[in-house]
């Protein structure tokens, strides 16, 4: 299931999004190799799933999030000044 929080699916997010694993390490305050451990199956030594809010946070950041739409800054601006 695309939205369940599976090693899998962390690994095909943070494709989705464009980002290294070192990148999303930094994103989410955790050393490179913690992260890789994330995208390791889970029956492994060291696979370990994101907890639910980082998860969450992954989803948002992929599009993917069942609740919410990440919107930019911009167009943000532009629906405060009614410049569509």
């Amino acid at each position: 299931m695309p939205n369940e929080n599976t090693p899998e699916n962390i690994k095909r997010l943070r494709q989705k999004i464009g980002l290294t694993q070192k990148e999303c390490a930094e994103i989410f305050s955790m050393s490179p190799r913690t992260w890789r451990r994330k995208e390791e199956p889970v029956g492994t030594a060291s696979g370990t799933a994101l907890t639910p809010v980082e998860f969450k946070f992954l989803l948002l950041l992929a599009g993917e999030h069942p609740d919410y739409v990440p919107v930019s800054y911009t167009h943000l601006r532009a629906h405060e000044t009614g410049a569509y």
